[in-house]
């Protein structure tokens, strides 16, 4: 299917018990901006009920626009609601917090309550006010989506060097050492690491992978007959508790009629330990990174088998960079947004499997804050 980068909204021919009634139509992102503006000027003061019927996709963009919307309308008295969201559509708003919103929603304002928060290690030491001198070693490390981009990144660091003039030493975390305990000046890292450290060191996201979002899978052993639904209290293995891998499986269940909040977690440190598990039948499901099983062997795959998967095209991971290297800022974005102009930049981006690179837009950082402060406070 062909998602279509157009939004439309249009009046229906009669209101609903007192709310001004519209379709939308096609995919609420970037592109919608425009449109989502001029509705504004044109409803103010009014209640508005939302038609999501003929919406495609929603992405962390367009969930940034529509609560601002949301917010305006409830700061002038009035209400807004939305009604007829499919699936990934209706999991995000709950996730984020705008379930609220949602036509005949009786929860709470917020489902974060339903997965328990995960701590958060205090940063060593405040990189605002770190000093390098000009000729300085930056440290660099790279949290892979997979382990078949490691060549390509030792090949991106030379890239780097060569073309800011500048050394640079790429490192690979430790197996489930959290990233956010690292004394590090650049990084491409998951989601929720990248949310820490900017939050709570002040680092910046230059760039992330162009149409690269970080997605789930639920596995279970092949040769498992059962379904989701027939396990009483599941035991669930995943990489670690403060993962955006982890909202989105547990979400999933919920959004399938099943109490995540009843199942038994086991966090593995790192996926291949997480897949280990389930398959030694020592957990039932696993929560993975949907790119890590795309790039799992034949023989592994076959070993287990997919019973839901996300589609919400929300977070991405990000390159990142320390807020003391500011002048540097610029000449990084520079530098990753040509690669695909020549011969040699192509090629290491065929090697870390990246389509290219894009700057993220602020209104989908801000949306994923927003989630990981829901979550991880």
């Amino acid at each position: 299917m062909v998602i279509v980068d157009t939004f439309e909204i249009h009046p229906a021919s009669q209101s609903v018990d007192g709310f001004n009634c519209f379709a939308c139509v096609g995919s609420i992102d970037a592109h919608a901006a425009p449109v989502i503006e001029d509705f504004r000027g044109h409803v103010d003061g009014t209640n508005v009920l939302l038609d999501f019927a003929r919406v495609e996709r929603v992405n962390s963009m367009g969930l940034s626009l529509l609560l601002k919307l949301f917010e305006e309308r409830e700061q002038q008295g009035a209400r807004v609601q939305v009604r007829n969201l499919n699936r990934m559509t209706n999991m995000l708003f709950r996730i984020t917090g705008l379930g609220r919103f949602v036509e005949g929603y009786g929860g709470d304002c917020s489902d974060a309550a339903r997965i328990e928060p995960a701590s958060l290690s205090r940063p060593l030491a405040d990189p605002s006010v770190a000093k390098l001198s000009p000729d300085a070693t930056l440290k660099f490390m790279a949290n892979l989506q997979t382990g078949q981009q490691l060549s390509g990144w030792y090949l991106l660091n030379t890239y780097l060097q060569r073309r800011l003039e500048r050394p640079i030493h790429l490192e690979q975390p430790q197996l489930g050492k959290d990233l956010r305990e690292s004394s590090v000046d650049l990084l491409f890292s998951k989601p929720f690491d990248a949310c820490s450290l900017i939050r709570n060191q002040g680092f910046v996201p230059l760039m992330r992978p162009v149409g690269d979002a970080d997605e789930a899978v639920i596995l279970m052993r092949a040769d498992d007959p059962r379904k989701l639904g027939d396990l009483n209290r599941p035991e669930v293995v995943t990489v670690s508790k403060n993962n955006f891998v982890y909202i989105l499986g547990r979400s999933l269940c919920d959004e399938s009629g099943l109490d995540s909040g009843n199942f038994s977690y086991q966090f593995a440190g790192n996926e291949i330990k997480a897949l280990q598990t389930l398959v030694k039948g020592k957990a039932d499901v696993l929560f993975m990174l949907k790119k890590t099983y795309e790039g799992l062997s034949s023989f592994a795959r076959g070993s287990t088998r997919v019973i839901d998967e996300s589609s919400t095209n929300f977070a991405f991971h990000f390159f990142c960079a320390a807020p003391y290297l500011k002048e540097l800022h610029e000449p990084l974005v520079q530098v990753f947004t040509e690669m695909g102009n020549s011969e040699q930049g192509r090629q290491v981006l065929s090697d870390i499997q990246v389509d290219g690179w894009c700057r993220p837009d602020e209104g989908e950082i801000q949306m994923l804050q927003r989630l990981y402060n829901l979550y991880m406070n």
